[in-house]
């Protein structure tokens, strides 16, 4: 019988769950620091980040909004 947690997910899930949240914590600091070690000033990095957030936002909002209305689509055939 495979290890398993207190939820049921075996400790090669909670391994990877706990190295993906500890890349994701310490991914923003690591990208900023190479930046500006790579001569992008500390403005121009701010700008281009936000743009991206931004860019990600918005992509998300509109697959969001394709999904629930896929759904809303099925539903109403049914």
């Amino acid at each position: 019988m495979p290890n398993r947690t207190i939820h049921g997910a075996t400790m090669r899930d909670e391994i990877i769950s706990t190295a993906a949240s500890a890349a994701a914590k310490v991914t923003p600091p690591v990208a900023v620091a190479g930046a500006v070690a790579g001569g992008v000033n500390l403005d121009r990095l701010v700008v281009i980040l936000t743009v991206v957030y931004l860019v990600g936002q918005i992509t998300y909002l509109a697959w969001r909004w394709v999904r629930e209305w896929r759904q809303a689509a099925k539903a109403a055939k049914a």
